[in-house]
């Protein structure tokens, strides 16, 4: 009994490490393709293009409306925050590292894993099911450069797109929040930014975004490409990569928070 259970441990433990490596060495082989000028052919860039106009153009008018909700009420906590604790000095920076560096990133990638993760991972679960993989594999079709890299590609542009979008709607509700709570006219709201607003800022914005973009496509993917044959382990598929792509999202936000307290 005792040596079952140091063998079921050791397997649970051996699986799991081949897991990562597995992952690991899918994550290197989109890296290369994505780095290698052969893999944007006109198929690809075709792919490429429906791919961001679904992931990032196709829900503008929504995204809009939420960024300004969320931040609207966001921001007006961090102001009423930052009055209460008498630090109106410092409310530009702190509106601006909110803002730029942790919500409008974050927020972000949420959604965009909620409407266009699950969809690829369904995708391409239901295709590994289908045997549409293979049929491509046995035309000579190469799955990273036609099927992976345009969506991990078009994840990238649209978080980041998304994401900068996301923080100047945000900036420019705080205004609305600093006329009623402090009085600020346009001009000194205006120079509060422009006084806080840095390199650093702007670099942890779009590092952040690229990395959430990344995962928000890659994880699916993934996860898709791991489905059993079988078509009720679709459900179970998406609801692992959304799991797990959720773990990747708060892992980067704890990291970037970690480094930036260095």
């Amino acid at each position: 009994m005792i040596l079952k259970f140091f063998e079921h441990i050791g397997q649970k433990t051996t699986d799991f490490f081949l897991s990562i490596y597995e992952a690991m060495q899918f994550t290197a082989l989109c890296l290369i393709h994505m780095v290698q000028p052969k893999s944007y052919n006109p198929a690809m860039r075709m792919v490429l293009i429906k791919q961001i106009y679904f992931t990032a153009v196709g829900i503008i008018p929504l995204f809009i409306m939420m960024a300004f909700l969320f931040g609207s009420v966001i921001i007006g906590v961090v102001i009423a925050l930052a009055t209460q604790y008498n630090l109106q000095s410092q409310i530009g920076s702190i509106i601006v590292t909110f803002a730029l560096n942790e919500f409008s990133p974050f927020f972000t990638a949420l959604l965009i894993s909620l409407r266009s993760g699950t969809a690829v991972n369904t995708e391409i679960a239901v295709m590994n099911v289908n045997k549409e993989l293979n049929t491509l594999k046995e035309y000579k079709i190469d799955l990273i450069d036609y099927l992976f890299l345009p969506r991990i590609l078009s994840g990238i542009v649209s978080v980041t797109s998304l994401s900068i979008l996301f923080a100047i709607i945000m900036l420019g509700s705080g205004y609305i929040f600093t006329l009623f709570y402090m009085g600020m006219d346009l001009h000194t709201y205006q120079t509060l930014l422009a006084n806080a607003v840095g390199v650093d800022n702007l670099l942890i914005l779009l590092l952040k975004s690229v990395a959430f973009g990344f995962v928000t496509m890659l994880i699916p993917i993934y996860s898709g490409l791991k489905t059993a044959n079988a078509y009720t382990a679709i459900p179970i598929s998406v609801l692992n990569g959304m799991v797990k792509l959720f773990i990747a999202i708060f892992f980067i936000e704890v990291l970037s928070l970690v480094l930036q307290s260095l």
